[in-house]
Parts: C-alpha cells; sequence; structure tokens
C-alpha cells in the first residue's frame, strides 16, 4: 500500500477501524490496549478501576477540585496527587496569608488525601514545590520537614503566579503498594 492510500485510508477511517488504519507495529497486548480504549471512547462511562489500575481519589476532608481534574489518581501502586493550595476545605477559603499558615494548610490537605489512598507522609517518594517568593524558601521548608520526615525526592521552584494568589503549592507522588 503506498503512502498516499495509507493517508486516505486513516482519513475515511471509522470508529472501531482506527487500529488498522495506523500504520505500526502491534502486539497483541498493544491491540487489545487499543480496544479496550476504543471501546471507552466510544461511551461516557469512567473507566473501571479493577480494570485498568486507576482509581480517582476524592476526600471531602481536602479542597475539591476546581476544574476538569481529580484530586489524585492511584495507578500502578502509587498515588498522584494533584497540586494542593491552602483552601480550607470547611469553607472554601485560603487559609492564612503568611507562608508558614498557608504551608501547614497545604500538608493538611495532603494528608488527607493519602489517608484517603490508604498510604501516608512516610510513603511520597516525590515532591513538587511551587513558591510564588523563593524568599519565603526557609520558612517554608521549615513547615515542610515537620511533615515529609523520609525525606523524599522534591524539586521546588519560585513561579510567576499559583491559583488565588496563594503563596505555595505542592504536590505529591506517594506509594501505595
Amino acid at each position: 500500500m503506498s503512502k498516499k492510500e495509507k493517508e486516505k485510508k486513516v482519513k475515511k477511517a471509522k470508529k472501531g477501524e482506527l487500529l488498522e488504519a495506523i500504520p505500526t507495529v502491534h502486539t497483541p497486548e498493544l491491540e487489545e490496549y487499543a480496544r479496550k480504549h476504543e471501546k471507552m471512547a466510544e461511551s461516557d462511562d469512567r473507566p473501571e478501576s479493577e480494570e485498568d489500575g486507576l482509581s480517582v481519589i476524592a476526600t471531602s476532608k481536602a479542597p475539591a477540585a476546581i476544574g476538569p481534574y481529580s484530586q489524585a489518581i492511584t495507578a500502578g501502586g502509587f498515588l498522584l496527587a494533584s497540586g494542593q493550595i491552602p483552601i480550607d476545605p470547611r469553607t472554601g477559603e485560603i487559609d492564612g496569608e503568611d507562608i508558614r499558615t498557608q504551608a501547614k494548610r497545604v500538608m493538611k490537605n495532603i494528608g488527607k488525601i493519602l489517608k484517603k489512598a490508604g498510604t501516608d507522609y512516610a510513603h511520597v517518594v516525590k515532591t513538587t514545590c511551587f513558591l510564588a517568593d523563593m524568599a519565603d524558601f526557609a520558612a517554608f521548608n521549615e513547615v515542610y520537614g515537620e511533615y515529609f520526615t523520609g525525606k523524599p525526592a522534591r524539586s521546588c521552584v519560585a513561579v510567576k503566579e499559583i491559583p488565588k494568589g496563594v503563596l505555595c503549592e505542592v504536590e505529591v507522588i506517594a506509594w501505595i503498594g
């Protein structure tokens, strides 16, 4: 089949035919994965956590997601938590005006998500920390050190702006086994 014919076939491909239209190497595992995801794309149903190993983690004890994302997802034995900002989940308001107070609220929110997923701070393997001002690093680091005693891998950067004008945001990856 010529390149032009392949391109024409891809353009005309209907749902379910796409896998056959894409010129690539297919293993049985890849084909099964593609069939499963094509079926999921045809329905509005969320994938079953038992089938694909993905589960949404949501708790009312941490701020609800304010957009098209989840508080956290479990996959392959890990929890991947979205960035947490210092919002009090009971009021929906920013908790505190200084870096220490805001950092403590962020850590509490993270703790609630970790607990909901059946893990804790000791099993966090990676954090990414965002600060609105690197001058707050020392104070933030003190609060951070009170919670992450296992010393996970970490990135900490200053960014131009964090949602809602807060001073810090932290995301985590934790082992849940």
